[in-house]
């Protein structure tokens, strides 16, 4: 399985964006760099002409670069940046990842992704997606195992598939903007104030449990999501790319340990172990790849050796 860096969710701004990203592909073992603003426009750090900048520069680092979309397109000016990333991405033969229906439509007739926000629930819309440009797709991260693996070994090896497998989970989009509202400033004066948390803000229950993550108008889980120790699982399942999502902290020792463990260097519960302590000892979650609730953690019968 190939390791990619899926785009980064967070708002740290244009010159910390493009640091991470060349760190990233000159200090990491990732194979692919998804770069773009999936979350909100306002925050567009990188305009599609500079995308195109640093995927060129990125270029000598032998990376595949795919530029990603926005989750939620909700008026002309982000139907317009849409068109623009379309044009972008097919300047240099890069690939699309849409993540919203509007993307698909854009991108049609050229080598795309279809994001995990786009609802590929079943295999007669991976057949769709395939017939409109789709090359690899990347499932939705509430679906289990099981939903996933059906897909596959229907359409296996007819489009390339990617499971979200390590990071804070990207649940909804929602017109408005949460960040701003607990500031009590409107989204349209919102003072990008998601800026201000670089992993997003934690959302507590009335018992004071941490429970959610706020970035702007993306909810995310609280919980970091890890499927490192089901990774002999995964390669059963026939998965193509496990997809890591950047954090602030620790980024490339993250992608380290997943190479190890992805080249059998490391073993399934040492992999664990580290990660656990790159996570300051928090507790994870996998509770939707295994059927259940998202929040939960299921152990693994056996930890793979």
């Amino acid at each position: 399985m190939r390791i990619s860096l899926g785009p980064c969710q967070f708002d740290w701004g244009k010159n910390a964006l493009k640091d991470f990203y060349r760190r990233m592909a000159f200090e990491t073992p990732v194979d692919i760099l998804y770069i773009g603003e999936v979350v909100c426009s306002k925050r567009q750090s990188l305009t599609p002409e500079e995308m195109v900048d640093l995927a060129r520069e990125l270029g000598p680092s032998g990376k595949e670069v795919v530029f990603s979309t926005l989750g939620l397109v909700m008026n002309a000016g982000e139907e317009d940046l849409l068109y623009r990333m379309a044009v972008a991405a097919r300047s240099g033969g890069w690939w699309l990842e849409a993540n919203d229906m509007g993307g698909i439509a854009v991108g049609e007739g050229r080598p795309m992704v279809a994001g995990p926000h786009i609802t590929t629930y079943n295999p007669e819309t991976v057949v769709f997606l395939q017939r409109v440009g789709v090359r690899r797709v990347v499932f939705p991260v509430e679906l289990s195992a099981l939903a996933m693996g059906d897909m596959i070994r229907r359409h296996g090896g007819e489009v390339e598939t990617e499971i979200f497998a390590y990071g804070k989970l990207p649940l909804t989009f929602s017109a408005r903007c949460y960040t701003a509202r607990a500031f009590r400033y409107s989204k349209a004066n919102c003072q990008f104030k998601c800026g201000d948390f670089a992993d997003g803000m934690t959302m507590r229950t009335q018992e004071g449990v941490p429970f959610l993550a706020i970035n702007g108008t993306q909810t995310m889980s609280h919980r970091v999501y890890n499927l490192v120790d089901e990774t002999d699982r995964l390669e059963a399942m026939g998965v193509g790319v496990v997809r890591l999502s950047p954090q602030s902290l620790g980024m490339a020792e993250i992608v380290a340990v997943w190479k190890d463990r992805l080249q059998r260097r490391m073993s399934g519960g040492e992999a664990f172990r580290r990660l656990l302590e790159l996570n300051g000892g928090e507790p994870f979650c996998n509770g939707y790849f295994n059927g259940r609730p998202g929040l939960e953690f299921v152990e693994p019968e056996v930890r793979p050796q």
